[in-house]
């Protein structure tokens, strides 16, 4: 199990948006990263450092950074904006208020501070960019502290002080990511968010009784919207808990189902 204790100052909430891929996604560095840099621009924030191709956090130079986009072994992108504490202070991966990333075996994934942006005006954004969620077929959206909310979205547990280590209790993260190692996610939803998304090949590959269930709960909590070649359903706070329960009563959020053991 992964896991890394962030200090106090990363308990602010930031808003996040992960795009999950379709199989065999073929990855465009050139395409990925200008659509990530357009990001930034829109939200209005500079890019001081990324992730190289030794995994780790340097100081952005467009020089070194091409040169890591175009090796041949370069399978993601990582762009972070200025620091917000001295580097000794704080992990690198974290010590900023946005960061983008694209993967070409897992996802994509913005994160930004929730004080600069509200997540619907994150997810309005993103959308707007032309082409970003071409290759997403579940798409979702939730608040979270920043460590643990990253990890999150990467399917690891990140430990801070308002997630601290639980004994005997599975990890929403850690669910999700022994679902997709055992190959079991399009029988599954993550969880429901304040905003989901999927394509309709995603929706027709849930079990028939998921996917009637998963109608069933679009049709009766929140609203549905079309765009891109997805659906997206909106849940207001309020409706959270009741979607989700209805959900669950058929076993199909695999935040909640333990598969870390065959």
């Amino acid at each position: 199990m992964r896991v890394a204790h962030l200090p106090l100052r990363h308990m602010d909430p930031y808003h996040f948006l992960v795009g999950e891929f379709k199989k065999d996604t073929p990855f465009d560095p050139a395409a990925a990263s200008a659509q990530l840099f357009a990001w930034f621009a829109l939200i209005d924030e500079s890019v001081e450092r990324y992730g190289n191709k030794r995994g780790k956090i340097v100081k952005y130079s467009q020089r070194n950074y091409e040169k890591m986009l175009f090796a041949p072994e370069t399978d993601s992108i990582c762009l972070l904006s200025p620091r917000l504490v001295p580097p000794d202070e704080a992990d690198e991966a974290v010590n900023c208020d946005a960061q983008a990333m694209y993967s070409s075996d897992s996802s994509l994934i913005l994160s930004i501070r929730a004080s600069k942006l509200a997540l619907a005006p994150l997810f309005d954004g993103a959308r707007a960019l032309p082409g970003l969620f071409d290759h997403c077929e579940y798409v979702y959206c939730y608040a979270e502290t920043q460590g643990y909310g990253t990890g999150y979205a990467l399917g690891y547990r990140r430990l801070d002080d308002a997630h601290p280590m639980t004994f005997g209790i599975p990890c929403p993260a850690n669910n999700w990511s022994a679902i997709k190692r055992r190959g079991l996610q399009d029988a599954h939803l993550r969880d429901v968010y304040p905003i989901n998304g999927f394509t309709p090949a995603r929706l027709d590959a849930l079990p028939p009784g998921r996917r009637q269930a998963l109608r069933d709960a679009m049709h009766t909590y929140g609203r549905c919207e079309e765009h891109a070649g997805l659906t997206f359903w909106h849940l207001p706070p309020e409706e959270l808990d009741a979607a989700r329960a209805a959900l669950n009563a058929h076993a199909m959020l695999g935040a909640y189902i333990n598969n870390r053991h065959p």
